[in-house]
């Protein structure tokens, strides 16, 4: 470690000794009427190869400041505007390295003005209104960079190892491609699989709903969407990537993607297969498939993933998946448009696990040792898609139906003994089931907009309808053997049954609105929600007599019917000046829930009626910083499961009793971000946290007899509360191909939980400290280098005798290292340790995962071929311990273990009637 941190001071060292600073300063004015322009860019690149330097964005008096490292002595200044001729000046900084330039004027371009396109060089970054536009081609990747390694270099933008994207601090939560969403919502495959070749502009704005979209209405100020247009040249081709690989221990992964895009018509197939726990379609340049699930075990303990809601795997295991997908969108002038996506996942999971949970009681302790073991299998279809008709310029309808079809399997046992304090034997459970599940879900979505001649005044509705259907049969076998004071066994207590249950749910909702402009600065906001569902269950359980005919079991079955309609007019208001937008609205929430079991012949009938708030600030102040402020409430009903007042012994381990005398659970939240990135210097923070108060809480009550057979009913509680806080400050120093940066952030959470252990109430406050460091260093072409350091410490103490407390810290180092020298060579490194300060003596309390690759390019660049090594040192682990209210359960499952790949991968494309792979070799 301590070698570690000399490296990075030379290199900080080394990187500031050769400093060759530069300031350059003006303001950026119209020819003809000297006013100032706001947003404006200025951008300074080198004379030689137009390298981009550094940039800048004019503030509203038109100023604007470039500074920065360099070594190039002749350089060009240029300013842009949108429908202004570009100006450009060279520099040379041997001259002078400190320079006022005073007034820039720029020329009226009566042509763009025109809609006449003009050939002119592109800014690296435009602000047009709430649009934060980069040029691709101004930011130097690798040559075969994928839409992710773009990213990577966006000032204030950042990727993590999951592919979890923010900008400024805001989330990402879709990538669209030419406007159309890219197989769905996920933006992991747009991330990994769109070449930067393709890519013209990268354009951020707020996520926006179909009726905002419609309506021209400012969006969720919290949260950012991104949209890749594709440069005009690469519009009409196709392009594509397929990769095959082979390993030890029959380890194996294929995956490939196919898009072809002809103007307003595109069209997208991917498809992969592997058993080494990746979804295959997050492809990852340097390590294919295997990238994705290096990290996946050590920081979520879960091999579990998924695509677009297609998951696979869970609850750890090691996964053999066959995976397929189709996009297909187009359009039919500005009139109609529409576009389709399908997936197909196939998964079998194979898991095992070993855990040993102490239960905390008032008046004792009791420990549990449990091992268990499993076989998943399962397949999937999902279909959804999206039409927009515009019958006019001032009304929009999109519909979005989806079609959901899953079928699974399922083969589990399981035993577990449990013992006293002393050792002595309380009782043990051995079981075994065999399950077969389907489900079917329909749902479709519908927005009408209408916009009026008033400009900010609209209406229209909203709504969707859902059908589910799910049914499974299971035979279950279950031996509870009680042993008596002395350690004798007692006569076992078995179930043998065979389990049909068959479910079915309707539901839809519609919310008519109008959105009504008051004053220029002031809107109206009015809409009325109401929704309608309806549930049925049957459960029929049939015991197994000793001659192994079906008994029909009245007591543990059910056949219940559950109705349920919510109504929430509300009134609000929308305040809209220079950089304030400040919205409230407030209405009530009527909900009613019926629900009757015609096996029990019990039924009962709940009204609810709370209070419906929303409030939303955002403000931008000076050129970079944004604040926001969010509270909402929300009502959550109790299941019918809590209300039910019957007793329920379809777990005769666990008696539930229902409590008809609930009450609805009503949280308050409020939640705040404050960022500013100046892109200008390379540095900024953003800072975020919550706060959620509930009253309500339902809480369940269980009391555990001397046999360890629990009864739980559930009652109400107040005075819950969590709270969290994220922050982060980085600063970033660049020298024409060398980088150099790093990130400091800090996690908080603080909560208080009430419940209950064996009918005794108890209280347990939790505080969650977690400061990271992240170092990066790149020199382009050659080397990349991340570095992080994180410690998490955690505090849970409790008011009850019987519960020790919890205090632990937990340790994380990564290191990420890319090299791309010599030429064609690629060699990668990843790796993490983790060390647990919360795993008992029994299990392993660290753990080593590193992966490598070492790759060779040839076929100019379009042929790749790797050998790459997961768990080099053999040592992945997967262990965890799980803390609630009255028990500390520390558990290790089965991992995914060293395998070494060879892979091929050969890339086609052809754009513009071009086929760049001729002459290549092949």
């Amino acid at each position: 470690m301590r070698l570690l941190f000399v490296a990075v001071f030379l290199m900080a060292f080394s990187f500031s000794s050769q400093a060759q600073q530069f300031t350059i300063k003006g303001i950026v004015s119209d020819s003809l009427t000297n006013e100032k322009l706001l947003s404006a860019t200025v951008y300074l690149e080198s004379a030689k190869d137009s390298t981009l330097i550094t940039y800048s964005i004019t503030d509203i008096e038109g100023v604007f400041t470039l500074s920065g490292n360099t070594a190039y002595e002749k350089v060009a200044l240029i300013a842009s505007f949108q429908g202004y001729k570009n100006y450009s000046k060279t520099i040379n900084l041997n001259d002078e390295r400190e320079l006022d330039l005073g007034a820039i004027y720029l020329n009226s371009d009566i042509e763009s003005l025109n809609s006449i396109v003009v050939t002119a060089r592109k800014a690296p970054i435009t602000v047009k209104q709430d649009t934060l536009e980069f040029n691709a081609k101004s930011f130097k990747t690798k040559a075969d960079a994928t839409l992710e390694d773009v990213m990577k270099e966006l000032p204030g933008v950042k990727v993590d190892k999951d592919g979890k994207i923010t900008v400024n601090g805001k989330e990402v939560s879709k990538i669209l491609v030419n406007g159309k969403e890219f197989f769905g919502d996920d933006p992991q495959i747009a991330l990994k699989n769109l070449p930067k070749e393709i890519i013209d502009k990268i354009q951020v704005t707020e996520s926006k709903t179909d009726a905002q979209k419609a309506n021209g209405e400012d969006g969720d100020a919290n949260v950012s969407e991104i949209n890749i247009t594709i440069d005009e040249d690469k519009n009409k081709g196709w392009f594509s990537r397929l990769t095959a690989g082979g390993g030890t221990d029959d380890r194996y992964s294929m995956s490939g993607i196919v898009n072809y895009f002809n103007e307003d018509f595109k069209l997208s197939v991917l498809g992969s297969s592997n058993n080494i726990n990746s979804p295959g379609f997050s492809f990852d340049e340097i390590y294919d498939a295997m990238g994705s699930s290096a990290y996946s075990i050590s920081r979520s303990s879960n091999g579990s993933f998924g695509v677009n809601g297609v998951n696979f795997g869970g609850s750890g295991g090691i996964t053999s998946s066959d995976s397929a997908g189709l996009n297909m969108s187009n359009d039919w002038g500005k009139t109609v448009s529409a576009s389709v996506n399908y997936f197909y996942g196939g998964n079998d999971t194979k898991s095992a696990s070993d855990s040993r949970r102490t239960t905390f009681l008032p008046d004792r302790t009791f420990n549990t040792e449990s091992s268990s073991r499993g076989d998943r299998s399962g397949n999937s279809h999902r279909i959804s898609g999206r039409v927009e008709v515009k019958p006019d310029t001032l009304t929009t309808i999109s519909v979005r139906p989806n079609i959901n079809i899953s079928d699974n399997y399922s083969d589990s046992t399981s035993s577990s003994l449990s013992s006293d304090e002393n050792g002595n034997n309380i009782n043990s459970v051995n079981t075994s089931s065999i399950s077969d599940s389907k489900s079917r879900s329909y749902s479709a979505s519908m927005n009408l907009s209408r916009r009026t001649q008033e400009k900010g005044t609209n209406y229209g509705f909203y709504g969707n309808v859902n059908k589910n259907n799910s049914d499974s049969q299971s035979d279950f076998n279950s031996t509870t053997t009680t042993f008596d004071t002395s350690g004798n066994p007692e006569t076992p207590e078995v179930q043998d049954q065979l389990i049909d249950e068959d479910s079915d749910s309707q539901s839809f909702s519609i919310t008519p609105y109008l959105n009504k402009k008051l004053t220029e600065t002031m809107g109206l906001v009015l809409n009325y929600n109401f929704e309608a569902g309806k549930e049925t269950n049957q459960r029929s359980i049939f015991d197994r007599d000793g001659s192994g005919n079906l008994v029909f079991n009245t007591t543990l079955s059910n056949d219940y019917e559950v109705k349920n309609t919510q109504q929430r007019p509300s009134v609000g208001l929308r305040y809209k000046k220079n950089d304030l937008r400040l919205d409230v609205s407030a209405g009530v929430i009527y909900q009613t829930l019926d629900s009757e079991d015609q096996l029990l012949s019990t039924s009962f009938e709940k009204e609810f009626t709370d209070p419906y708030v929303r409030a939303n600030l955002s403000y931008k102040f000076g050129k970079f910083g944004r604040v926001y402020l969010n509270y909402r409430n929300s009502v959550n009903i109790p299941s019918v499961r809590q209300l039910q007042p019957v007793e329920n012994t379809t777990n005769p381990q666990n008696i539930v009793i229902g409590n008809p005398d609930l009450d609805a659970s009503q949280r308050h939240n409020v939640y705040f971000n404050l960022s500013r990135y100046d892109w200008e210097k390379g540095s900024g923070f953003y800072s975020g946290g919550g706060f959620t108060y509930t009253d309500n809480s339902v809480a369940a009550i269980t009391t555990t007899d001397l046999d360890l057979i629990r009864t739980t009913t559930y009652t109400n509680i107040n005075g819950e509360y969590n709270g969290y806080l994220y922050s982060s400050f980085s600063k970033t120093w660049k020298k024409d191909a060398r980088e150099i940066g790093f990130d400091l952030s800090l996690d908080a959470s603080i909560s208080v939980d009430k419940g209950f252990t064996n009918g005794v109430a108890f209280q347990s406050d939790n505080l969650s400290f977690s400061p990271s460091l992240t170092f990066e260093y790149s020199l382009r072409d050659y080397i990349d280098v991340d570095l992080e350091y994180q410690i998490t410490a955690n505090k849970t103490q409790y008011d009850i005798a019987s519960i020790s407390e919890q205090d632990f810290v937990n340790q994380r180092v990564a290191i990420d290292i890319t090299t791309s020298w010599p030429q064609h060579v690629i060699l990668g490194l990843r790796g993490e340790y983790n060390k647990f300060g919360n795993i008992s003596g029994d299990f392993d309390d660290d753990s080593i995962v590193l992966i490598g690759s070492l790759g060779y390019k040839f076929a100019k660049d379009k042929a790749t071929v790797k050998l790459k090594a997961y768990d080099i040192l053999n040592q992945i682990i997967d262990t965890n311990r799980t803390i609630t209210g009255d028990y500390v359960a520390d558990t290790s499952s089965l991992v995914l273990k060293q395998y070494f790949m060879l892979s091929f991968t050969y890339k086609f494309s052809k754009f513009g009637g071009k086929d760049p792979n001729r002459d290549n070799g092949f």
